[in-house]
This record gives structure tokens, C-alpha cells and sequence, in this order.
């Protein structure tokens, strides 16, 4: 375990707290980023599984973007039949019953927030901060940032 992490396009990331630190703290929501071989690093993470899957079990929200909604949740069995959305060319390794070719995908009944990639990333987290704290609060944010929303 270390704090820092290059990215792929080598931007250095520093968390706060290690993984293990947390792991057994309920959140109001996990989310998670996407991009590869991140979102493969995610998947093999076996406590990071655990925290979603206990997420999931007590109805709170989750949230993935780009190829980490089919890389991640699809493949640990994470999506039930929630409606998602991923990065153009995972949508084969979606459920295709649930896949919406949409920016953004909330799934109220399964606490679900999916999204296609780096260009909707401000959408995305609007959607996450709308599931959270609420229209209003989504709506003073995205003025702000003057984006148009929803």
C-alpha cells in the first residue's frame, strides 16, 4: 500500500488514507474512476469487491465511469438489473437488457450512476452530487461551473 499513484497519463494522485484504513466504514457513496488499466487494477482488488458488494447490499449508492461499469461491476456481478451506460465498446460486456447509449445513466431503484467517459465526467459528477445532496444543490454547483443542468 502507498498513497501516491501515477495515472496513465502520468498525473500523480495522492490520497488521503490507504484502502485497508476505510475498508470497513459505510459510505454514502463509492466512485469509482475509470480509464485503463485502472479500472483492471480496480477489479483485481479484492477489498475494494467487498466494499461494493457491501455497498450494493445495504442500498447505497454506487457510481462508475467509462470502461469501469463493464470492467469492474459487470464483471464481479455488481449490476443486477440496473440500467448503465460505459465508454463506447464496452457496451458488449453490459447486460444488454440494462445498456442505454446515454452520457449519464441514474438507476434510482438499484443506487446506480454510470457514465461513458472523460468528456461527460462533469455530468457524471453532477449526477452524483445531485443523488447525494439533492436538485438544488446540483443546480447551484453547475451554475457555477456554468453548466447547463440537467
Amino acid at each position: 500500500g502507498r498513497l501516491q499513484v501515477t495515472a496513465s497519463r502520468g498525473v500523480k494522485l495522492v490520497a488521503d488514507v490507504l484502502l485497508e484504513e476505510v475498508a470497513q466504514q459505510q459510505f454514502d457513496l463509492i466512485l469509482l474512476p475509470g480509464g485503463l488499466p485502472g479500472a483492471e487494477y480496480l477489479r483485481d482488488t479484492p477489498l475494494l469487491i467487498d466494499m461494493l458488494k457491501a455497498q450494493q447490499a445495504r442500498g447505497g449508492w454506487r457510481a462508475a465511469i467509462c470502461a469501469t461499469p463493464a470492467v469492474v461491476l459487470a464483471h464481479h456481478n455488481l449490476l443486477g438489473s440496473a440500467k448503465v451506460t460505459g465508454y463506447p465498446g464496452t457496451e458488449g460486456k453490459l447486460p444488454a437488457s440494462g445498456y442505454r447509449n446515454e452520457r449519464v445513466v441514474v438507476d434510482e431503484a438499484q443506487r446506480l450512476i454510470t457514465s461513458q467517459g472523460p468528456g461527460t465526467a462533469v455530468v457524471f459528477a453532477l449526477a452524483a452530487l445531485q443523488a447525494l445532496l439533492g436538485e438544488k444543490m446540483a443546480q447551484q454547483v453547475a451554475k457555477g461551473l456554468l453548466v447547463s443542468w440537467p
